[in-house]
């Protein structure tokens, strides 16, 4: 192990990494993107079929990353992976992503924490705006006590991170059981205490999942994909588990079981209660005024008093989950920097803390600015994308680092775990082709971002080289 590894202390257990899996995955989507899942499927059957096959898909992520991570037990997760399998070109560039569109993730959700928080208490309008200057009507800023709230959430859990990857792993777990109790809790009323709606929308015999069309299927997978997003976070944190090599695969595995179980359940639970056509006008692109279509299925069971109780499951929801990149993104400019693609002050360990106190306050300041610029839905697009991007990359590298293995010193690589990797990768491959055909501007903006990281990674190759001299 290396002295940038030992410098970070390993404080987190294997039931810490577990509500890192957990806790990164479970935000806001399970609660709002059955929506539009639904219209782009259109029947029960198609909606179970892209939920339970897009976990299945992450799950064979998740055993893809489950080897990377026995193999490979860094700090820096993808990051790692990708340098060790791929080189460092990817993975200065997977670095770059999470600098650039990535912390768009954490931006919108602490935007999203203070939507919800106004849902409980009233919040008062802007103090400043600030207009277009070719255009008055149009405001381009807002900052009001929506802006300054989510500035000071991120700069709380900031702080807390620095103070200690225990104290942090800590907050992550209770909050992580919260979120979790709190969905079974809405399931088992909604189960319960809710009853099947008496004229069921008919249910057009064409909407089946084996004839519903690529380009609408794999547009519905993508959605699946960003409300299970984040369970590679606990990759990032790979120096500071112990025993990584057992604790980081178990937890992968395990979370993404807990998280499958979940979502399934929690979608039988809207379709028990709720007819297709309110899962259909609930809120989405198509109807962004509508209620969300947890809110319809916790009223239908439990009436008006389900009102306070939502807002607040929301807003710790995306707590925990803003939390979690909080915990994780920071290792990745850590080792970046350690490597010397990035300035060496993010590679600075607190001396008492031994946390990447620097590193953990770029990612906060440059949230903090975005969360103030609220580019909250265009931003996490891209971010999706950039994700599934480097899943895909990261499965390469890790069956390319297995082919090596079985012809350079004669390593017996299990098939099983070979085609675990193409599967998620040809899942992958298939929603990157999807994206870009439909060629969206998100797309185009993530793709010219990422570009650009080519010649900064010219600089700053040709920057250490100097250095070194």
């Amino acid at each position: 192990m290396s002295g940038a590894e030992e410098e970070l202390h390993r404080g987190l257990t294997r039931w810490h990494a577990l509500a890192v899996v957990v806790g990164g995955v479970l935000g806001t989507g399970i609660y709002i993107r059955p929506a539009s899942i639904a219209q782009l499927v259109g029947s029960p059957s198609s909606i179970m079929a892209v939920w339970i096959g897009t976990g299945l898909l992450s799950l064979a992520g998740a055993l893809t990353y489950a080897e990377l991570a026995a193999r490979i037990p860094r700090s820096g997760g993808e990051y790692a992976f990708l340098r060790v399998t791929l080189g460092e070109l990817p993975a200065f560039l997977f670095g770059w992503m999470r600098l650039t569109v990535g912390v768009g993730t954490v931006a919108g959700l602490a935007v999203a924490v203070t939507v919800f928080l106004s849902d409980l208490v009233p919040l008062a309008p802007a103090w400043f705006q600030f207009a277009s200057p070719w255009n008055p009507d149009r405001i381009l800023i807002d900052f009001g006590p929506r802006q300054l709230i989510a500035v000071l959430i991120i700069a709380g859990l900031a702080i807390l991170n620095t103070q200690g990857v225990g104290k942090a792993g800590q907050f992550q777990s209770g909050i992580t059981t919260i979120k979790a109790l709190g969905l079974l809790g809405l399931i088992s009323a909604i189960v319960i205490l809710g009853r099947a709606p008496a004229t069921p929308a008919a249910i057009p015999q064409s909407a089946t999942p084996f004839q519903i069309g690529p380009s609408a299927f794999s547009a519905a997978v993508l959605a699946a994909v960003v409300a299970y997003n984040g369970w590679t976070n606990v990759a990032m944190v790979g120096g500071e588990v112990q025993d990584p090599g057992r604790n980081l695969p178990w937890a992968l595995m395990v979370g993404m079981l807990i998280v499958i179980g979940l979502y399934a359940a929690v979608n039988l639970a809207y379709l028990h209660v709720l007819p297709m056509q309110d899962i259909l006008g609930a809120n989405s692109t198509a109807h962004p005024t509508a209620p969300s279509v947890a809110s319809l299925a916790a009223v239908a069971a439990l009436g008006q008093r389900a009102g306070f109780m939502l807002p607040l499951l929301f807003m710790l929801s995306a707590l925990g989950t803003l939390h979690c990149n909080m915990l994780a993104v920071p290792r990745v400019f850590f080792s970046m920097a350690r490597d010397g693609l990035l300035p060496k002050s993010l590679a600075r360990v607190s001396p008492t803390a031994r946390t990447p106190a620097v590193a953990i306050s770029v990612l906060a300041g440059v949230g903090a600015i975005l969360a103030v610029l609220g580019s909250y839905d265009r931003l996490t697009n891209m971010a999706a994308f950039g994700a599934v991007l480097f899943y895909a990359l990261n499965a390469m590298g890790l069956l390319w680092r297995q082919y090596r293995d079985r012809g350079g010193n004669g390593a017996n690589v299990p098939r099983r775990r070979t085609w675990i990797a193409l599967v998620f990768l040809a899942g992958m491959f298939w929603l990157l082709v999807t994206l870009v055909i439909r060629g969206s501007i998100e797309i185009v903006a993530a793709l010219a971002l990422m570009a650009l990281g080519l010649p900064v990674f010219a600089i700053m190759r040709h920057r250490r080289a100097m250095l070194r001299r």
